[in-house]
């Protein structure tokens, strides 16, 4: 895989991954790089619950169900074994993550990926055989399936998920921590359902709209593994919501209408509110933000000033740092984006870097 932001030493290393066949093949190369670069392998699981996997993934997500055939034999595992064993987990260590983005109507999405920089490590080797930190070795994932929707995504931690991403119909969907750990218990491990890294991906696979995205989601199975999020999603015709969750499987749509509609690291569903910003200044940013869309529009040169103003580093945000800033075309189905590459003497970021899902 080449990397196309940061040398050793840098913050991080960026690779970009295309893969292009079946969806099984697919699967079999995203388990090898996994297995490379994170030291990924098959964990056990009771096969009660890997049956029940291996039918919620058939019955409601045919593609990652294709793809993990093609895992299990890229670690060699056999029909036998396949039941007792989960061979889609392809992450790194878990990452917790507080982030800013704006939907900009009709076309756009615009957002800061801020993470603590104790996910991220310089120091060790790219192949160790070792589970590096979360943040070590981000990955763009170019998805080509010969019978499914081409997608381009930004893999934080988890090759077999996402955090972001666009399709090539124009779905564009970005993952947001939504401040929920005192009422949501993270459940640590695999279950049947999607998570929160996967349930990006799921709606890259599954749907070219905004309107089907809010289908799949009231139907889907969700459960937090390591942080509860909540998603914001918008298409090539200029519609767009905000996806949240709370406890009980209590779901709530936010629709962004034709204003723009920003969301930072809390609920939005009951609204702005003057909020506790003790942790991480997430009801400043989100007013900051809302402030774009007081006329109506939101141009993009306006929503990167906004976004620069409360990037982790100007907001003095602890030992926390904007890791890449990302946008989406939804018209194009394309994206850009620029990754922090160093701190050493003020911020250095790569070049942008733009990719296309068609």
């Amino acid at each position: 895989m080449p990397a196309v932001a940061g040398v050793p030493g840098d913050f991080v290393v960026v690779s970009h991954l295309v893969v292009r066949g079946t969806q099984a093949e697919i699967g079999f190369a995203l388990a090898r790089a996994a297995a490379d670069v994170y030291g990924s392998t098959p964990r056990p699981v009771a096969p009660v619950l890997g049956r029940a996997r291996r039918r919620w993934f058939a019955a409601n997500w045919p593609e990652h169900h294709q793809r993990t055939l093609g895992m299990a034999a890229a670690f060699g595992v056999s029909a036998e074994s396949a039941g007792s064993l989960c061979v889609d987990d392809l992450n790194g260590l878990p990452l917790p993550g507080g982030c800013s983005a704006v939907w900009c109507p009709p076309d756009g999405i615009v957002r800061n990926f801020d993470i603590h920089e104790s996910v991220i490590e310089t120091t060790t080797p790219a192949h160790t055989r070792q589970r590096l930190p979360a943040l070590a070795r981000p990955h763009v994932v170019e998805m080509h399936p010969a019978d499914g929707l081409s997608s381009v995504a930004i893999t934080g931690n988890n090759l077999s998920g996402c955090v972001e991403g666009i399709n090539e119909a124009g779905l564009a969907v970005v993952e947001l921590a939504d401040g929920q750990g005192a009422t949501i218990r993270p459940m640590g491990a695999p279950q049947a359902g999607v998570d929160e890294s996967q349930l990006p991906r799921f709606l890259l696979d599954r749907c070219r709209t905004a309107e089907q995205a809010r289908e799949e989601l009231h139907g889907a199975k969700h459960y937090t593994r390591y942080s509860s999020c909540h998603y914001l999603i918008a298409d090539a015709h200029g519609d767009a919501f905000v996806w949240e969750r709370e406890a009980d499987n209590v779901e709530h749509v936010v629709d962004a209408g034709d204003a723009p509609l920003a969301v930072t690291n809390h609920l939005i569903a009951y609204g702005i509110g003057p909020g506790d910003d003790s942790t991480g200044g997430t009801h400043t940013r989100l007013r900051h933000l809302a402030r774009l869309g007081e006329n109506g529009t939101a141009d993009s040169g306006r929503v990167h000033a906004a976004l620069d103003e409360i990037r982790a580093e100007e907001a003095g945000t602890a030992e926390a740092v904007t890791l890449w800033r990302s946008e989406y075309r939804t018209t194009t189905a394309s994206m850009t984006v620029r990754f922090l590459l160093g701190i050493e003497a003020g911020q250095r970021y790569s070049a942008p870097l733009s990719f296309a899902a068609r």
